[in-house]
């Protein structure tokens, strides 16, 4: 109840005062849950859309969470629909006739499934995202300027991220490693993949999939990294808060930020959207007692940010 009044304040404080919107002006944006990291993510999007009031208005239309249904009235009134989440961007992936769907705080395989399954794959003008997850060669320099000399890289791959293969062949060829990777099918072939690939390397790249890194392996993967002695590069805070010794990952505010920016550039009216794009905005954590365990004197986060960002996307 406090989030709701909450959000019912800032959205009044947000219009307040503002030339009235016209249905062309409107972004509708449906969440894929309430509060959380969603909350977060809105907060921030209305933060950033008060720097330019009047010009478009964002109104939360819908939750696709079970047992509740988006307003697809509503939906068709706005000149853009945001979606929120993986949640979201699956529900209105499905729906025929609504306005352009920019889909946020979505991994880029998430949404590739998504767009092949729904067929808006064939429409990528009306169906397009900022990526949650960082471009490939942005986690690479990030090896790159932590672990400066070691070139042999590991990946363990799922289900899921089986097809980043091709890419991460590329990328990491192009940024000057060698890679070994293995694919899992569960659980069970996780530790065994690892024993087999450490001792030929000299870092594990931890990529996003549902299978190889979640709760329930988290400790198995990081256990068997540090009896052989390898630091494990993670895609999020909470990775690296479990034991991974770095990661860079986006936040949903800083998400929320750079969407809207996205909106505030876009022309009036109802648009054309282009290709999917990374994040603008992100951040580093490194885990101080893995690199003091490892014998590891990494820089200063800021520092590996800072180096990261003149490094550019380059993907």
């Amino acid at each position: 109840m406090l989030c709701h009044i909450a959000l019912a304040l800032l959205w009044l404080g947000l219009t307040a005062g503002a030339a009235p919107a016209t249905a062309a002006d409107t972004v509708a944006v449906v969440l894929s849950e309430r509060g959380g990291v969603y909350a977060e993510f809105l907060d921030a999007l209305n933060a950033g859309m008060a720097q330019s009031p009047g010009r478009r208005v964002v109104r939360l239309t819908g939750v696709a969470a079970a047992g509740e249904k988006i307003d697809e009235a509503e939906l068709g009134d706005a000149s853009l629909v945001l979606a929120v989440g993986a949640g979201a961007a699956r529900a209105l992936a499905r729906m025929e006739g609504t306005p352009p769907v920019l889909s946020v705080l979505v991994p880029r395989l998430t949404f590739e499934r998504i767009a092949a399954e729904s067929g808006r794959r064939a429409r990528p003008g009306s169906f397009s995202a900022l990526y949650l997850d960082q471009p490939l060669s942005r986690q690479l320099n990030l090896l790159r300027f932590a672990l400066p000399g070691r070139k042999r890289v590991a990946a363990l791959l799922g289900p899921e991220s089986a097809a980043l293969a091709p890419r991460l062949r590329s990328a990491v060829s192009r940024a000057g490693f060698e890679l070994q990777m293995e694919q899992v099918a569960e659980e069970g072939d996780i530790v065994p993949a690892l024993n087999r690939l450490l001792p030929g390397t000299d870092v594990l790249l931890a990529l996003p999939d549902g299978l190889v890194f979640n709760r329930n392996t988290a400790r198995p993967v990081l256990l068997t990294t540090y009896r052989h002695q390898r630091p494990v590069v993670g895609f999020s805070q909470a990775y690296v808060t479990a034991g991974a010794l770095a990661a860079v990952f986006s936040t949903p505010a800083q998400m929320g930020r750079q969407t809207a920016e996205f909106l505030r550039g876009l022309p009036a009216g109802r648009v054309t959207l282009g290709a999917p794009l990374y994040p603008s905005y992100f951040s580093v954590a490194v885990n101080r007692n893995v690199a003091r365990s490892l014998g590891l004197d990494l820089p200063d986060e800021g520092v590996l940010r800072e180096a990261l960002e003149k490094a550019g996307e380059g993907e």
